[in-house]
């Protein structure tokens, strides 16, 4: 078998990777880890279970890793510079090859957009948003920010389930949907979520099922209108008309739609990619760049 290149796409609920066979351009393997790798949200450990997760069903799948001639990934929170060198040498000392590591949102603007007029946005776990220029508006984390992201969203409903126990809101099916989906029966139970390491990713991840309720509705119009006047400043300063959107809430057809009506007069696309793979075909030109 030839070289191969192991493409490693951390989120902030999943990890998703794959294995290209370098001589042929062929996916020959790909496989999900249920945890997230925000490298703002995760330690080192827990960073270091994820990669020694994926090696191991490597291992499982090939009889040797000397096969790997380079590992590529795109992670959330790799702007940050320390935070990036930090995790480059993780993954070096782990697998002792060429490492390439991007943030997520500038793996995309480099796949999608390269020298094209245009802004990506993303709304997964949390929310971010940059032009070809590399200008970049939110991304600014869970506890600062992160509008229109999962995470907020069910924050926020989670605030507001609290407010109705305390008496200062009003009863929403979404409510009875928040218990079933953590398995609680007394409303303290909910507030273990914060001991969670993962707190985060668990947080978030009932957006993937969260019913279309009015109190639903609302929280996504809110956070929604927030972000995309971030997206609008952006657009506004470089004089860009073409918006491509990437990212699980816009699987949720009333986020997708609400998100397009805010941004009506300009061009909104949503792209649906797999970017473990479209690194993993691409690794040349990224191998090219400048990180």
């Amino acid at each position: 078998m030839s070289k191969l290149v192991l493409s490693i796409d951390g989120g902030g609920t999943t990890t998703k990777f794959c294995l290209l066979e370098s001589q042929n351009n062929k996916i020959v393997y790909e496989s999900i880890v249920e945890y997230g790798l925000n490298l703002t949200a995760t330690t080192i450990k827990q960073q270091l279970i994820v990669l020694n997760e994926i090696k191991n069903r490597i291992n499982h799948f090939f009889e040797t890793q000397n096969d790997i001639s380079t590992v590529i990934c795109s992670v959330s929170g790799a702007g940050n510079e320390k935070r990036k060198k930090n995790f480059e040498n993780l993954v070096k000392a782990l697998f002792k090859v060429r490492v390439i590591v991007l943030s997520d949102i500038e793996a995309l603007r480099l796949l999608l957009l390269r020298e094209k007029p245009g802004i990506i946005v993303v709304c997964g776990t949390g929310s971010i948003a940059i032009s070809n220029k590399g200008t970049r508006v939110g991304g600014w984390g869970h506890l600062f920010g992160d509008e229109a992201g999962a995470f907020r969203i069910v924050l926020e409903i989670i605030e507001r389930y609290c407010d109705y126990i305390d008496g200062i809101h009003d009863y929403d099916p979404v409510f009875d949907s928040l218990k079933f989906f953590y398995g609680f029966s007394s409303p303290y139970e909910l507030t273990n979520l914060q001991l969670r390491k993962d707190f985060k990713s668990k947080i978030a991840s009932f957006a993937s099922s969260i019913p279309l309720t009015d109190l639903t509705k609302h929280v996504i119009e809110s956070q929604v209108n927030r972000f995309t006047l971030k997206v609008r400043q952006l657009a506004k300063k470089e004089n860009i008309k073409d918006i491509y959107l990437f990212g699980g809430m816009f699987k949720n057809e009333y986020f997708k739609n609400t998100f397009q009506q805010k941004l009506e007069d300009f061009n909104t696309e949503v792209v649906d990619k797999k970017l473990h793979v479209e690194l993993a075909l691409n690794v040349k030109f990224f191998a090219e760049e400048p990180h």
